[in-house]
């Protein structure tokens, strides 16, 4: 079959609204994630529960050892056996949050081991704890010092949306889907996504490294 890049051009309109639930997708699950992440790395490290600290072991073992795709084959198709029934959008967000959370409390617990140890020192001799201590101490300083790290998790949750697909998500590759097997043109409204998805990571890794700069000369 003959090339045609109008092909590509007639399917942006619609690659671009799938884009949009694909980038909504990404946010939703990522800035929860990162919430997630973040409580996991408190309780870590201020409750110090064993038994509750050896369950959160075993959460993100599970989830650094399967399948992003298994794990939304289980949200989707399992959780309904219980009786928790969720729409596909729901539970891919569900499985993006819960995938992304383990790496990200890996990411965060690794910022924290950067933190000089002569901050906590610092803050415990001057009587600050709580809140004051962990949040605008510790994690400002830990959240600065994992932001490549954390930009390149976005950047897989962006593109991890991709297999939400799979369970009917209305997102960037299931629009592709639909619109090749109506003109038979996969080639050309690839190269559309492609393109989209390519724009959209580059403009995830640009603005991180504007916004790490910006850090470093603030902290200059």
């Amino acid at each position: 079959m003959k090339f045609d890049i109008n092909y590509t051009f007639d399917a942006l309109p619609r690659l671009l609204e799938g884009a949009s639930v694909t980038l909504q997708v990404a946010l939703l699950g990522f800035l929860f994630s990162v919430t997630l992440g973040t409580t996991i790395v408190l309780i870590r490290n201020i409750l110090n529960w064993r038994i509750l600290n050896g369950i959160i072991a075993i959460y993100v073992s599970f989830i650094r050892g399967t399948p992003i795709m298994i794990q939304i084959f289980l949200i989707y198709y399992v959780l309904p056996v219980t009786g928790l029934n969720l729409g596909a959008f729901t539970a891919g967000i569900l499985a993006i949050t819960l995938n992304s959370a383990a790496f990200v409390s890996e990411i965060l617990r690794g910022g924290l081991a950067s933190v000089a140890k002569g901050q906590f020192e610092a803050a415990k001799s001057l009587g600050i704890s709580g809140f004051a201590f962990w949040g605008k101490i510790i994690l400002p300083q830990t959240f600065i010092v994992s932001i490549p790290p954390l930009v390149n998790e976005f950047t897989q949750v962006l593109k991890a949306t991709a297999l939400l697909s799979i369970i009917t998500v209305v997102e960037l590759l299931r629009v592709s889907q639909q619109i090749y097997s109506a003109n038979y043109h996969p080639v050309e409204v690839l190269l559309g996504t492609f393109l989209i998805y390519f724009a959209l990571c580059f403009a995830v890794s640009r603005s991180a490294s504007l916004l790490e700069a910006h850090w470093q000369i603030k902290r200059g």
